[in-house]
């Protein structure tokens, strides 16, 4: 290879996989005002960051966001009742990760991730078999943009950081990325990544 990437490392939601919590919503049947309201004060909290760290679980999220909203209750008994409709793999991701392997670098999955959603989704991801792989931050209760999350992932594979290319949608994360000595890009779209992996020299045909 012309650079110094021997890896790359993805983020999952909204760049794998499409975290569609909004229509899961409206796949059951709820209302716009309850979809805007639970994706503001439920989903988009400080207590989902708590069940990717590993330190809350599903139980106690309806046990949390029924007492808080009773006049809710039955859309969250719901929404947690039938979470598969949460997620949807985006058709490029296994391609894409095929590719990237056939272009010889290592692919490794870096995701904050809610322990009991993970255990019900992650076996259903077309692409984690090309992973050479992967860390959720429930099971090791820590979570991006903590530097230790990282240290863990080079420890734990033997990588090193300046080799490896990290990809997040969320730019707090990229940043700790960089802190810590990976290179990193702010992902946007399949398209732009392919761009961007073409100008470090990785070139990637989808397969």
């Amino acid at each position: 290879m012309e650079n110094s990437i021997r890896n790359i490392v993805f983020d999952v939601g909204d760049v794998l996989v499409c975290f569609r919590y909004r229509d899961h919503m409206r796949d059951l049947g709820f209302s716009e005002e309850a979809v805007d309201f639970l994706s503001e004060n439920m989903v988009l909290t400080a207590f989902w960051h708590e069940m990717d760290m590993g330190i809350r679980s599903e139980k106690d999220a309806i046990e949390h966001f029924t007492a808080l909203y009773p006049q809710y209750t039955d859309e969250i008994l719901r929404f947690w009742a039938d979470t598969d409709g949460l997620v949807a793999e985006y058709p490029y991701a296994k391609p894409l990760l095929k590719g990237i392997k056939t272009s010889g670098c290592g692919v490794y999955v870096l995701s904050n991730y809610p322990e009991e959603l993970s255990a019900r989704h992650w076996p259903k991801f077309q692409f984690l078999p090309e992973a050479d792989g992967y860390i959720i931050s429930a099971l090791e209760k820590l979570a991006k943009p903590d530097p230790r999350i990282y240290q863990l992932l080079f420890s734990r594979f033997g990588l090193t950081p300046g080799e490896c290319l990290f990809i997040d949608d969320r730019p707090s994360n990229v940043e700790a990325a960089k802190n810590i000595g990976m290179q990193a890009v702010l992902f946007t779209g399949p398209e732009a990544l392919l761009r961007e992996l073409g100008a470090l020299g990785i070139k990637v045909q989808l397969q």
